[in-house]
């Protein structure tokens, strides 16, 4: 660019045209408001199995600074996933990768590894075990994402760019952070404290090795559960009431249910899970030096809603409502934050949801539309035996999970089948169970190329490696059901559209109303001034 324009420049005066210099000049002055409006750090936020609708019902109990402000001084466009369902880790992937489920290769939480015959989890290594106080045993990697992520870009366009990620739950950290983060750090349920692999380093920085000396951990289990504006009151008096059963309200003993388990897992159940993101974020953000200098840095938070405990409690319960205010006062320090340390108009953030929340039945039931659990097991069941009496006894179906049906391809061939015919007679089987909407035979999405419906949903969801042979999907309605309170296999999200919101430097002008969620990507590459990645597939929010 400098070349260009030096040439330009002298060709002008060469040429002696004023009306020249004069563009060249106003091209340079815009060049110089692009840089000044390049944010120092972007800040990408995902929040798990949220329901949206909860910025709205409790808009009045948020204060200013959190995410009213974020939707006061920002920008909203309604995102499509455009895919079959949404899980954990799979929608990370799609949003920093720019790309769907059928290219960057995460399908699922888990899927079918079918020359090991073993089930794989979507970031889980055993080459590269945990570091710090956690399982040593396994960690995690970015290994089988298979697309460059928003974090390659910018390292490729600027070695000097940080890229560190934080949340929770590791496939979510892992994905978002992409196979270029300096850093991801995730909870160990086990010890209580953040981890990391050897992916991304030998051992633990000594700042989070202090910050994990602090015992946050142990201090929220000791603290309890109960509603916040209860809590800020005579919080002895009604933690005694509620303990005893005559409070108004809810608490919950989290130290004896830690004792009963033996695992610190029970805090993820709680909104303290996503102030201890925000307590490490704040740390993370100083300690690193994000934004500091003329080096565009990535931080990808990953927050959560009660985790496993989600389907417990209906979406206006006072438990959902405590976690949303709590989470709004956890947004609004981590911007009081980076308004000090950043700066205002050096940071953009970029607030989404993955694996959305959706109505239960009996939540609609209330407004008379008849829905139901989805139960894959006993569908499952059913159908082995179904297949034991045409083709004769056997393993027909080696594995199941969400939304797709595994068959055994030896067995198949061993008996000398079409394996076109099993699959469609499965097909057909599957689509007359309650709740099932919609049933596919994988070679219909590698023959075909589907221009919308469900049809292009599963084609957008299906890898010809990874996923299974036979692909369902259940009614608005219907939601799957799940082996126990904390099944991650078997739950996920049918909730395909979502808000995202883009705020602070940057964000000028419009934006559309309607994008894809691979818009966000090249949105964030534009902010930033660097090249989309060439394998995205999306456009800049920016109209």
């Amino acid at each position: 660019m400098s070349f260009g324009v030096f040439s330009y420049i002298c060709w002008s005066k060469k040429r002696g045209m004023k009306k020249y210099l004069i563009m060249v000049a106003s091209l340079l002055l815009s060049v110089m408001g692009w840089a000044d409006d390049k944010p120092g750090l972007v800040v990408g936020i995902t929040v798990n199995q949220f329901y949206p609708e909860w910025l709205s019902i409790y808009k009045n109990d948020l204060g200013a600074e959190g995410f009213n402000r974020i939707m006061r001084e920002g920008k909203k466009s309604m995102a499509d996933y455009n895919y079959l369902f949404s899980q954990t880790g799979m929608d990370q992937a799609t949003i920093y990768t720019g790309l769907l489920p059928v290219s960057h290769g995460i399908v699922a939480h888990d899927w079918l590894d079918r020359l090991s015959g073993k089930r794989v989890n979507n970031t889980e290594s055993e080459e590269y075990v945990e570091i710090g106080e956690g399982d040593s045993l396994k960690g995690y990697s970015p290994e089988h994402l298979q697309a460059l992520s928003l974090g390659c870009m910018m390292k490729m366009n600027n070695l000097f760019s940080k890229v560190y990620s934080v949340g929770m739950n590791p496939e979510e950290v892992v994905l978002s952070g992409g196979s270029c983060a300096d850093l991801a750090l995730w909870f160990n349920e086990k010890s209580g404290k953040w981890v990391s692999s050897r992916y991304y380093a030998d051992s633990l920085q000594g700042w989070v090795k202090e910050f994990n000396n602090t015992s946050a951990s142990d201090f929220f289990v000791k603290r309890g559960w109960m509603p916040l504006a209860e809590e800020e009151g005579n919080s002895l008096m009604l933690k005694l009431k509620n303990k005893v059963g005559i409070g108004s309200s809810f608490y919950y003993d989290i130290a004896q249910i830690k004792r009963k388990f033996n695992t610190y897992r029970v805090l993820k159940a709680t909104p303290y899970a996503n102030t201890m993101v925000t307590d490490l974020a704040v740390a993370l953000i100083a300690e690193a030096g994000l934004g500091k200098d003329n080096d565009t840095d990535l931080l990808t938070l990953n927050y959560s809603s009660l985790d496993y405990m989600n389907r417990d409690f209906g979406v206006y319960a006072k438990e959902f409502q405590d976690m949303v205010v709590r989470l709004d006062r956890d947004i609004a320090r981590l911007l009081s934050v980076l308004d000090a340390q950043v700066g205002k108009g050096n940071y953009t953030v970029v607030l989404t949801f993955s694996e959305a929340r959706e109505l239960l039945p009996e939540e609609l039931e209330r407004v008379r539309i008849q829905g139901g659990y989805f139960s894959i097991f006993k569908a499952v069941a059913l159908l082995k035996s179904y297949l034991n009496l045409i083709y004769g006894d056997g393993n027909w179906v080696v594995d199941y999970d969400a939304g797709q049906v595994y068959l055994n391809r030896e067995l198949i061939e061993k008996n000398k089948l079409a394996f076109k015919d099993v699959q469609d007679r499965v097909a057909d089987f599957m689509v007359e169970f309650e709740g099932v909407g919609k049933v596919l035979p994988a070679y219909s999405l590698t023959r075909n190329a589907f221009s919308g419906g469900m049809e292009q949903l599963m084609q957008n969801a299906y890898s010809q490696k990874r996923s299974g042979d036979v692909m369902y999907a259940l009614l608005p309605a219907w939601v799957p059901e799940l082996k126990d309170r904390e099944d991650i296999y078997f739950r996920y999200s049918k909730r395909n559209k979502v808000p995202v919101y883009l705020f602070g430097a940057g964000v000028n002008g419009r934006v559309r109303k309607e994008c894809n969620i691979t818009d966000i990507l090249p949105t964030l590459c534009g902010l930033m001034g660097i090249p989309v990645s060439y394998t995205s597939t999306g456009e800049s929010l920016m109209e």
